[in-house]
């Protein structure tokens, strides 16, 4: 009895934790760090080690970028840093359950001081036994799923430019490598239901101005 309580594990997921984050009356976790001319935010699931380690590589490559560490008196002075003006690093996510998977979505945005903030989501596919699920394994009964998807993608972005933009003609406003055949070019999805659900950031398709793009299809049609 004695070497059963001494032995028993702690809190599932927080002693194998990579950012040490302060747990949330949600039930998730919230990892904070700030310096002299950057401040980072970002929430995390409990129990989702290749969440967080994702996350932990997104916020390493932030600050190196920023290159936080070796910022001279002139660089400081050229980009106005202070406490009234810092870098931001800040990453949101939202749940998504299916039959047999639980999906997240992240929204990440960066705020370097540039015209506008950049921003780039992150997605993750879990299966029931908590293995991470790529997009291809998904379909391992229909060699053709990526054309198929592409053309699905390709159809609904075009629709949805025409729509926000009022225009039949949208020729040269879609970048068409973003909606080649490749399968990174889909890599952001989650499973909503019974839908299969799309996230291509800004950038990808089309100028920056025109924003995101959400693309849901039944998941069944591809399989």
């Amino acid at each position: 009895m004695w070497a059963s309580k001494a032995t028993a594990p702690g809190p599932s997921g927080q002693e194998q934790s990579i950012l040490m984050g302060s747990a949330t009356p949600q039930g998730d976790y919230k990892y904070t760090e700030e310096g002299p001319y950057y401040v980072i935010e970002a929430r995390y699931p409990a129990g989702r080690p290749a969440v967080e380690a994702a996350l932990a590589a997104s916020i390493a490559q932030f600050k190196e970028d920023g290159n936080f560490a070796n910022l001279t008196a002139e660089d400081i002075q050229i980009q106005g840093l202070g406490p009234d003006r810092k870098y931001a690093y800040d990453a949101e996510y939202k749940t998504y359950n299916a039959p047999g998977y639980t999906s997240y979505f992240y929204t990440i945005y960066q705020d370097t001081l540039g015209a506008h903030p950049n921003g780039f989501f992150l997605t993750f596919v879990f299966d029931k036994e908590g293995n991470k699920v790529s997009l291809a394994q998904l379909f391992p009964n229909n060699p053709n799923w990526l054309e198929e998807l592409s053309l699905v993608v390709s159809n609904e972005v075009v629709a949805q430019m025409k729509q926000r933009t009022g225009l039949d003609d949208i020729t040269g406003s879609v970048f068409a490598e973003g909606l080649a055949t490749k399968e990174e070019n889909f890599q952001t999805f989650v499973i909503d239901g019974d839908m299969l659900v799309v996230e291509i950031p800004p950038y990808q398709v089309a100028a920056y101005a025109m924003g995101s793009f959400e693309v849901r299809t039944p998941l069944k049609g591809l399989q």
